[in-house]
């Protein structure tokens, strides 16, 4: 018998079931991540103080509070979260709930800067850029980059940093779990990292920051300002797209956008990978993930080039047709920038054509690989799903006794296969669903999907600009924002949290 008393101990053994217990559970862990996001609130002050011009006392008090409270804001959250948690085994759902109100907290916390510097004129904005930049969207509602202060911007990057470190920290802890919702997490040579959730991650905060550093020196010897680098070198390795310039293609060098396409491209590959080099493992790039991610770009690349040659022979923004290299290059960039949903843009992408934007939502679905700073649904659910199509052609064209065996890497597929298709369905429904209310604004039908499949993917990948993004209705921002939250925890985690809040609502059994 199913019970429905919220705060009784009686409570239902099923995994879709919230409890106050469950709850207080993930309170425990995100009191822990609450306590160390305290301290980053603080990391900015270093460039409030090197940058600070301000004659008035009060005026530098309130500078400096601007990160200072919200930082007082997480501790106190912190004190009082851990008070009210209870200790336990920690299950896949309750890291789910976990990651799931982390973000929320953090994005309307994460408001409280934009709001004390007055950086929008509406707090519904602030909580968009706050989401956009924990989330690693790069969506951004800034009218003028270049005309914020340096500490702001400095921020913007962190909360990306922060946030791609911290969704490889939620696949990493579900993936050592063995939950079930982990599917796409599970690169074969798990057995061979660290054991224990902890030293996993402290080493992957290891060798990201290692890239960090890597390409600060990278992007400062090809000619950024120092300031620069390190924002480009936080945001590109996050895959999170946030600039200190209106574009990428600011410095107009090809060196500095060769950089930042390595450091997209190791953002966007497996952690597993990652520390399967480091550990001096060669087979480390042999895995199935992998070979398809490249693929898949190589096949972007040309088409994406060949229909610029075909259906715009005049060329579009920035791309010269007449120069080849042009072509091939600015679509690599952009390819690398979409798939590793990083969204980082040199061109107006808004101004190409449909059958260029169409590929483009193509990759920001798809995403980059499990486990890594990047989002979509990640290619080794995509290459899952192709598996389960040939599964099926070979099942009708086999006798009924046959035998078909689907395997990924060595492993066998066989619950996976549903439970990828399903997410798969359910990621493009929520898309088509969301897309559907821009459409009712009025915007035009790729437009809606192309934008909600950006921030789903958390990409930041934009065609709207001017009036029609900066003062997109109410409705059309929210809907963003909760793309943005619900592509950042997992589909399914957001799934969870809804079906039990309409059970204890009393609207489903």
């Amino acid at each position: 018998m199913w019970q429905k008393n919220w705060f009784g101990n009686k409570l239902k053994t099923s995994f879709f079931s919230i409890s106050l217990t469950d709850l207080r559970m993930s309170l425990r862990d995100l009191s822990a991540i609450l306590r160390i996001l305290s301290f980053v609130m603080l990391l900015p002050l270093a460039a409030t103080f090197y940058y600070m011009d301000e004659p008035d006392l009060d005026a530098k008090i309130l500078r400096v509070l601007a990160f200072v409270l919200p930082s007082a804001l997480l501790y106190a959250l912190y004190y009082v979260f851990n008070k009210l948690s209870v200790k336990g085994s920690a299950k896949t759902k309750h890291i789910m709930v976990t990651f799931a109100l982390t973000w929320i907290v953090i994005a309307f916390v994460g408001m409280i800067p934009f709001e004390f510097r007055s950086v929008f004129a509406s707090p519904l904005d602030s909580f968009f850029e706050s989401m956009s930049g924990w989330t690693t969207t790069g969506f951004s509602m800034i009218r003028d980059i270049e005309s914020q202060d340096k500490d702001i911007l400095l921020y913007r990057s962190i909360t990306q940093g922060v946030g791609g470190l911290g969704v490889i920290s939620l696949g990493l802890m579900v993936l050592l779990q063995g939950g079930k919702i982990g599917v796409g997490y599970g690169d074969v040579g798990v057995q061979r990292i660290k054991p224990g959730i902890k030293q996993t991650i402290k080493e992957a905060w290891k060798i990201y920051g290692l890239y960090i550093i890597l390409g600060i020196v990278l992007l400062y010897i090809a000619g950024m300002t120092f300031f620069d680098a390190i924002n480009f070198s936080i945001t590109a390795v996050a895959t999170g797209g946030f600039a200190t310039h209106s574009d990428a293609g600011y410095y107009n060098s090809f060196t500095i956008e060769a950089i930042l396409v390595f450091l997209m491209c190791l953002g966007m590959t497996s952690f597993i990978i990652h520390y399967r080099v480091f550990t001096g493992d060669r087979k480390a790039f042999s895995g199935t993930e992998l070979k398809y991610t490249y693929i898949l770009m190589v096949c972007a690349i040309f088409f994406l080039s060949l229909a610029f040659f075909l259906t715009n022979p005049k060329g579009v923004d920035g791309i010269d047709t007449s120069n080849p290299f042009s072509v091939l290059w600015t679509t690599t960039f952009h390819v690398v920038s979409g798939m590793s949903t990083c969204g980082y843009n040199t061109v107006d992408f808004g101004t190409w054509p449909d059958f260029s934007k169409t590929i483009m939502v193509g990759l920001m679905y798809v995403g980059g690989m499990a486990s890594s700073t990047a989002g979509g649904i990640r290619v080794i659910r995509f290459v899952i799903i192709i598996k389960a199509i040939h599964y099926s052609l070979k099942k009708l064209i086999l006798p009924k006794s046959a035998l078909v065996v689907v395997k990924l890497d060595g492993k066998t597929l066989q619950e996976d296969i549903m439970t990828v298709v399903g997410y798969s369905a359910v990621y493009l429904t929520v898309a088509l669903g969301l897309g559907l209310i821009l459409m009712l604004l009025g915007y035009d039908s790729v437009d809606s999907v192309l934008t909600i499949m950006s921030a789903l993917g958390y990409d930041g990948l934009g065609v709207l600009s001017g009036g029609d993004w900066y003062d997109m209705h109410v409705i059309g921002k929210l809907s963003i924002i909760f793309a943005m939250w619900v592509g950042r925890i997992e589909i399914f985690a957001s799934l969870l949290i809804l079906r039990s809040l309409l059970e204890k609502l009393q609207i489903i059994q």
